[in-house]
């Protein structure tokens, strides 16, 4: 069973969506217009996110599993404080950066990414949990700090705020995705359930990149013909 919980892991570490050249490119320079792009777009995800806990949720009658996906629901969720939610905590983030909410618009990448997650969810139990064990609460914790990395340098630089959205996304996702695998382990009893907890994880991470294909699609518009060779 440990190398099943190994194959995820490598699964997610070994991916290309950690690859992408969006994501490389700004483990250096992170610009300020980067970091508002990243975020408005993680915002809708952050949404999401709920409620794909809660689908899950649905498919199965075990009740130790019911709990253990409403606990890390719950603690995004702020354990009942509104001003603690994640998605609060990203607001309150996105408003000290004076970021401009009657701009803000889902890009069609990213809406194709959460529409890909809820089909992978659709497709039951084990294919979910796979999608949101490694492919979500592991998978963000390798994704966020390397954002939070080099919002490190930004905040020197332009004296911006602590960025505490980091933090607590950070914290969780450790918290969380060890949850996530030890719930894994404990109900993938079968050769056919942990097929579709390695598919469902695969179809994520697929699925994520899409997210920066949006982001990577504007960085192509930013640059236009000339600098893109194109006379």
């Amino acid at each position: 069973m440990k190398n099943f919980i190994h194959q995820l892991k490598f699964d997610v570490e070994s991916h290309s969506v950690l690859k992408s050249k969006w994501l490389l490119d700004r483990r250096e320079t992170l610009s300020f217009e980067d970091l508002l792009l990243w975020l408005s777009q993680e915002y809708f995800v952050s949404i999401g996110f709920v409620d794909w806990f809660l689908l899950v949720a649905t498919k199965t009658r075990d009740q130790k599993a019911k709990i253990v996906l409403v606990e890390n629901i719950w603690e995004e969720l702020g354990e009942g404080k509104i001003a603690d939610t994640h998605v609060s905590i990203l607001t309150e983030f996105l408003n000290q950066l004076k970021f401009d909410f009657s701009t803000h618009q889902i890009l069609p990448e990213t809406e194709n990414y959460l529409d890909k997650m809820k089909s992978v969810i659709d497709l039951g139990f084990y294919y979910g949990l796979g999608a949101l064990g490694p492919a979500n609460e592991y998978l963000l914790k390798l994704e966020y700090s390397q954002i939070a990395n080099a919002y490190q340098k930004l905040k020197k630089e332009f004296g911006l705020p602590e960025g505490k959205f980091f933090q607590v996304n950070l914290d969780a996702d450790e918290g969380h995705s060890k949850r996530m695998f030890d719930l894994i382990e404990e109900v993938s009893l079968t050769e056919t359930a942990k097929e579709q907890v390695i598919e469902g994880n695969r179809l994520a991470l697929e699925a994520r990149k899409d997210f920066y294909l949006g982001l990577s699609r504007l960085d192509e518009i930013k640059r236009g013909p000339i600098s893109n060779g194109i006379v």
